[in-house]
């Protein structure tokens, strides 16, 4: 038989309520009590009961984290982060994928919604904008936003400076003397594209650089999206001697095509791009980028979810957490 919450009490020598106590985090237990009481937990490897927990406190202790792609490597770090956070706090992560699709999106958080989960941190395509509002915002649930904002909807949100961030990754290039400076967008249905491509017409605005259509290029922030509009640019009779992927793993399909087309970063095409995953540092030449903010946005995150669980901020106002960015400089932009 599993040892009960009993059997603790009676070889430590204290109550059920100071064992419960001490398995709960809660206060009034002294110290040498508490390391007694959980050394002796430790040794009959107990394990408490989370289903009659839920039933009795009406919460689950369980947080779910809804991405778009499990492939990103963005959505993992920033998921490392929340879990790391969230471990410290006695929560539990269940992570689900939609894989980009509207459908998966909506069976996820009913999904998520019948597991009783305590709260949901949620980096959404943005194109489930009605259910959310006819489903997820009656249910009152916390929530909390990431990577790409939803109008509309009140909801405290973590995202990077994404204007900030692509305005100086383009004034960076402008600074090597690039004038004519490609950029690979992403999906202007979500706020991070619309702003990534904001911040590069604002610092071509500054420098007084004409911004032309035929320079841009939009993706779906695939490796693959990259390839094909670096392939459709380099084969155009657009000339352009830099160019800027609004993420990363775009920048892989960038770095492939320019390859393919017998061409060299920096030589013959500068290149940055917007986030800084593991990988940037090691592709050849390694990735000029905006310096890693994951691990802030996930700690942001789980900081604004458990202040709504806890009701610490139940009558405050919605918070936007921008995350304050830097350049990473590494060789592909030309630099040394």
């Amino acid at each position: 038989m599993y040892p009960t919450l009993r059997d603790i009490a009676k070889i430590a020598n204290v109550s059920p309520k100071t064992v419960s106590r001490v398995i709960n985090e809660e206060h009034f237990v002294n110290e040498k009590t508490r390391m007694k009481i959980q050394r002796i937990i430790q040794e009959l490897g107990y394990r408490p009961n989370y289903v009659a927990r839920s039933l009795r406190k009406n919460k689950t202790n369980t947080i779910g984290y809804i991405i778009p792609d499990m492939a990103n490597p963005f959505f993992g770090l920033v998921g490392r982060a929340i879990e790391k956070t969230l471990r410290k706090r006695g929560y539990s992560l269940i992570i689900s994928t939609t894989r980009n699709t509207p459908h998966l999106e909506i069976e996820t958080l009913n999904l998520l919604l019948s597991k009783k989960v305590d709260g949901i941190i949620f980096a959404t395509i943005g194109e489930t904008r009605d259910f959310l509002k006819k489903t997820l915002v009656p249910s009152k649930i916390p929530v909390v936003i990431i990577d790409n904002k939803i109008p509309e909807l009140e909801y405290d949100t973590v995202l990077h400076d994404n204007v900030q961030g692509a305005f100086l990754l383009t004034r960076h290039l402008i600074e090597h003397g690039h004038r004519c400076i490609s950029f690979i967008a992403g999906p202007l249905g979500q706020t991070s594209g619309q702003l990534r491509l904001e911040g590069y017409k604002r610092a071509l605005e500054a420098e007084n650089i004409l911004f032309r259509e035929e320079l841009v290029r939009y993706g779906d922030w695939q490796i693959m999206s990259g390839y094909e509009a670096t392939s459709d640019l380099i084969k155009s009779d657009t000339k352009f001697q830099a160019l800027f992927a609004a993420n990363s793993v775009m920048a892989l399909g960038v770095l492939k095509a320019i390859r393919a087309h017998r061409l060299k970063v920096p030589r013959d095409i500068a290149l940055v791009s917007f986030d800084d995953l593991d990988f940037a540092e090691v592709t050849e030449p390694p990735l000029t980028t905006i310096r890693s903010v994951e691990s802030e946005i996930g700690q942001s995150a789980v900081k604004l979810l458990l202040a709504r669980i806890e009701k610490e901020k139940d009558s405050h106002p919605i918070q936007e957490i921008l995350i304050p960015v830097s350049l990473n400089i590494r060789q592909s932009c030309g630099c040394e």
